[in-house]
Order: C-alpha cells, then structure tokens, then sequence
C-alpha cells in the first residue's frame, strides 16, 4: 500500500523524517535523474527509492531490514542510498548556502544575545561510519575510539545549514578543516583583540550545538554507524544536510524528536563576522576593543 495513503501525518513523519509535501517535492526534485539512471532498480519507482533512502537516514536500520520492509533485496537497498543520495547531493548549492543579503542573519543573530554583525556559528561533529576497507582506514579513528567522519557546519540563527563540509577523516583536527576550508580566507581575524572577540563567542556556540542535535535526532543515520561504503557515506551526509534544509522549508507542522546533547571535541570560532563590509567592520572592531581588549 503507497505509505502516502497508509500512513497518516504524523505516522509518515516519523518513518521519513519529512512531511508528505516535502517528500513529495524531493521526489519531483530527482525522478528524472533516478529514472534516467534505472539499471537493476528498473523496477522501483523513483518515489519508492526516494522513501527508502529516507528510511536509511531517518532510522540509520540495517539494509536487509529496511529491504524486507519494502519488498527489495539488501544490495538494491545499497544501491538505491548511493543514487538516491547523489541525486539529492547534487542540488547543494541550491538548498545549502549563505544569502545574498546577510542583514537578516546578522539581525537575527543579535536578538540573540546583543552581538553585532554575526552571519554564522561554525562547529564540527563525527558522524560514525563503518571501518573503511582501505589501507589507512585507522586515520578515520577518532579521539573516542570510532570510526568516523569529522563534518564542519555552520548554521544561522534558525539552525539552518548554511555551509558543510564533510570529507575530513575523523582524526583530523577541527581546526586543521577549518585552517583548509575556503571561509577561512573570507573570515579569518586579524588581531589579538578580534581573536579574543571571536573566542569568546565559543560559549555562546548553543545554536550551531543545538543545529546538530536536531539534525542527528531527525536523522539517526547520522548517530549510527552507517553500514554503507565511505564514498556514499559522504555524500549521504551532504544529502542528509539537503534534506534538513528543505524540512524547514516546508515547515508546516513539527513534532517532538528525541534530542541528543552533541559536544565537539574541538573548540573553534563560533562566530563568522561579514569580512567584506566597511562600515559593520569597523563597528565590530569597535565593539571587540571596548569588550575584548
């Protein structure tokens, strides 16, 4: 029976993690690529691909499980995450990015706690993966003991994902991503004293903390190990990341998810300042001197 009909709002809520609207727009999102790209899953149609992978994500199961409740075998499970993943992946830009006007960020940011021109809070979080099959898979252990990979994300005032990047190693050091990532160069402080501003704003970091408690509680695959190749694994995130963004997109209604306290290991710059602008600049530099020096 088509879960649009079985099940009723709520119920189809907690099976995908997705309202039907939403489901329905990611759907017409990648049908074409999917039915472009059939091969054995032929005979699935691009709307069952899509609610099995959201099943993957929303409750990280187990393949063979999720293949049973579907009616597929376990590798057409695999294979249907992988294509349903890059199909959605491949629609980054469209769905996870800064806007082109920040004064609305910067405002919701300040009615948060008084700090001046913020478009960003920036953290990292390990997603747990599989041991990967390759010869340096023990770069991928972290300083917990796991398999993982080291994801840094920054989010706005409403917990929405504005940039990710997620192909560093688990042993990777938080601030060696940062040090690598392309905001750096747009971002990077100057001074001691906008260092000092900049670190103080780690302690006031809930937003960007509570953004990956909602995103890991929405997606359990996110707080399971993914039994899924690392390629996919990485590009499933990305998509995980996506598919965050469009539920509040299409946030009609919410209901209450267990949330899991998520820490970092690392402390980094919490705060990303708007570099480029003259005037918010020198207020900001203002600002940091009269508090920070």
């Amino acid at each position: 029976m088509d879960p649009f009909e079985r099940f009723n709002d709520i119920q189809f809520w907690n099976r995908y993690r997705l309202s039907k609207e939403a489901v329905r727009f990611v759907i017409g999102l990648v049908e074409e690529r999917l039915s472009s790209q059939a091969g054995h899953e032929k005979d699935v149609s691009s709307a069952l691909q899509v609610l099995i992978a959201l099943r993957f994500y929303a409750k990280g199961c187990y393949q063979t499980e999720l293949g049973d409740l579907h009616g597929v075998s376990q590798p057409t499970v695999s294979r249907i995450v992988a294509k349903v993943s890059k199909a959605i992946a491949a629609h980054l830009p469209h769905f996870v990015h800064f806007p082109d006007i920040m004064e609305a960020l910067k405002m919701e940011f300040y009615n948060i706690a008084g700090f001046p021109q913020v478009i960003g809070c920036i953290d990292c979080t390990h997603i747990r993966i599989k041991c990967p099959n390759q010869e340096r898979a023990k770069l991928y252990i972290n300083r917990k003991g796991f398999y993982s990979i080291n994801v840094q994300v920054v989010c706005d005032a409403q917990r929405r994902i504005l940039d990710i990047v997620a192909r560093w190693r688990g042993s990777a050091h938080d601030s060696r991503i940062w040090n690598s990532s392309r905001l750096k160069e747009e971002f990077e402080p100057q001074t001691d004293t906008q260092n000092r501003y900049n670190w103080a704003h780690i302690r006031t970091r809930l937003t960007v903390e509570r953004c990956f408690g909602e995103w890991k509680g929405m997606f359990r695959a996110l707080q399971n190990n993914m039994q899924i190749n690392l390629k996919t694994a990485k590009v499933a995130i990305i998509t995980m990341a996506i598919l965050f963004n469009i539920r509040k997109q299409f946030n009609n209604f919410e209901y209450e998810i267990d949330d899991e306290e998520n820490q970092s290991d690392e402390e980094q710059p919490a705060v990303v300042p708007h570099a480029t602008e003259r005037p918010g600049a020198a207020f900001r530099l203002d600002f940091a001197q009269r508090h920070f020096n």
